[in-house]
């Protein structure tokens, strides 16, 4: 089975809040639903039919699968907490780095000497690690070709990307998904390495 990841598009806090953690419950804008509307289009485009799509259950990422789905036409799984974003610190969540608590400062310090640590309400890299490695392996059905759609967030792309290239310790895969790359409504792997 070929898996395309899909990051959500552009949430509420990703437009009044862009460099802040964004809220688990963040929605979806009118801007995001263009957005991943514009992205099934170009699937169906290049010919990308979907067996099924699967969800991180944060909102942003929940309502982008559901029109994706629709317009695409396949079914919608139920969403998974797999699938979820990085759970950051409940003590940064819509914050930016210029409100960051002493606390968190200090935890972010240290969290590549102790990737098992994790402060109130967030993930440790270790769990963020384990998390991507169960993401990345899709179950396969032998002797199908058929494509799943995983709609989820930048820093789990970026693990699973980070995994996939080869990184192996929570901490290489934390930093690689750090600096991970990918537009609101982008596709990773991109459709052109597909071809």
């Amino acid at each position: 089975m070929t898996t395309l990841w899909i990051r959500h598009g552009t949430s509420l806090d990703g437009i009044t809040r862009p460099h802040a953690h964004a809220r688990p419950d963040t929605p979806l804008t009118a801007r995001g639903a263009a957005q991943i509307a514009a992205t099934a289009h170009a699937l169906h485009d290049c010919g990308v039919w979907p067996a099924i799509v699967l969800t991180s259950p944060h909102p942003r990422a929940a309502t982008s699968a559901e029109i994706l789905a629709a317009l695409l036409g396949v079914p919608l799984a139920a969403p998974s907490p797999l699938y979820a974003e990085w759970r950051a610190p409940d003590c940064v969540l819509g914050k930016g780095p210029d409100e960051y608590p002493s606390e968190y400062q200090t935890w972010r310090t240290d969290r590549l000497r102790d990737p098992d640590s994790a402060l109130a309400g967030g993930e440790s890299l270790s769990a963020l690690h384990e998390r991507a490695m169960a993401a990345a392996t899709v179950p396969e059905n032998p002797g199908e070709e058929n494509t799943a759609l995983i709609v989820s967030h930048r820093v789990l792309i970026g693990a699973v990307a980070a995994i996939t290239a080869g990184a192996s310790s929570p901490q290489d895969v934390f930093q690689a998904a750090r600096r991970f790359t990918l537009a609101p409504a982008g596709i990773w792997p991109a459709l052109a390495e597909l071809r």
